[in-house]
């Protein structure tokens, strides 16, 4: 499965965070050409000239220009600084007008901002939760860096519950891992009233698995009201598991015919200490 050629971009505001994104974005740029350009997005406020050198839009430009120029032909990357526009209500709105018109399949962005990380992890800054709220793209909120190796590669948890957007979830995964060293756990995890479905689950995860060279496992957990803490538990207890995708909302979201970024959504993007992919 391939990406149609889009562009994969990272949304910086000059934080140690956001250069962790901009990383994150290189090990999946670098090692296929799945995408068109890499592309590094700010937006500055003239109001807010008081923020330290660091944090100035001329020196985070030339900061990324250097890291561009030094792993990329010109045509492979794009720089995208512009001052917020009049009338916008907020940076993270703009960023998110300059993901949908310059064709972006994936947005990375870091998961704290320039004041680092919260005391209480839970609590979302404005940037990641404005970002996973309201993007149109799939979303990559980077709370750690991980790297590929000689003899391992990326391994992503995949939250299946039967959903449209879930098995879009797996789409999406299954684009993202390709490389042979890189691996797929897909997971069910039920809540009592549907444990039933997991057959029917797995057949249809079968099935579209049977389509691509990929190496994979299906595991559905225990049933419980509460299932996805027992997600949770897996993933944090886990050494080698390096980024969960998720759909924005599930099953129940889908009968009700909401849209509103759900619970089980929210729950992992705060308590996994997985990297967050969300696909809308």
């Amino acid at each position: 499965m391939e990406l149609n050629k889009s562009n994969i971009m990272v949304a910086t505001d000059g934080s140690q965070a956001s250069k962790q994104a901009f990383f994150q974005a290189v090990e999946f740029f670098e090692y296929k050409n799945i995408f068109n350009q890499i592309i590094v997005a700010h937006v500055s406020d003239q109001q807010k000239s008081y923020l330290p050198f660091e944090f100035q839009s001329t020196t985070i430009y030339e900061d990324y220009k250097i890291e561009l120029l030094s792993r990329y032909p010109e045509a492979n990357y794009q720089l995208v600084f512009q001052e917020k526009a009049q009338g916008q209500e907020n940076i993270r709105n703009q960023i998110l007008t300059i993901a949908g018109d310059l064709n972006v399949g994936y947005l990375i962005v870091g998961f704290n901002g320039r004041k680092g990380i919260k005391q209480d992890v839970t609590i979302l800054g404005q940037t990641v939760r404005n970002s996973v709220y309201n993007s149109k793209v799939p979303l990559i909120a980077v709370k750690k860096l991980y790297k590929r190796d000689e003899t391992n590669g990326f391994k992503f948890v995949v939250c299946i519950d039967g959903s449209k957007k879930s098995y879009k979830s797996l789409e999406s995964a299954v684009a993202l891992s390709f490389d042979e060293r890189d691996s797929l756990l897909i997971c069910f995890a039920p809540t009592p009233d549907r444990e039933a479905f997991g057959t029917t689950i797995k057949t249809k995860v079968e099935e579209f698995m049977a389509k691509f060279q990929r190496k994979w496992e299906y595991k559905q957990l225990d049933s419980s009201y509460r299932a996805i803490e027992n997600v949770i538990d897996m993933i944090n207890n886990s050494d080698d598991l390096d980024f969960v995708v998720f759909g924005s909302n599930g099953y129940r979201a889908q009968l009700e015919n909401k849209t509103f970024f759900g619970s089980t959504a929210d729950e992992l993007l705060k308590k996994a200490k997985a990297n967050i992919i969300m696909v809308p």
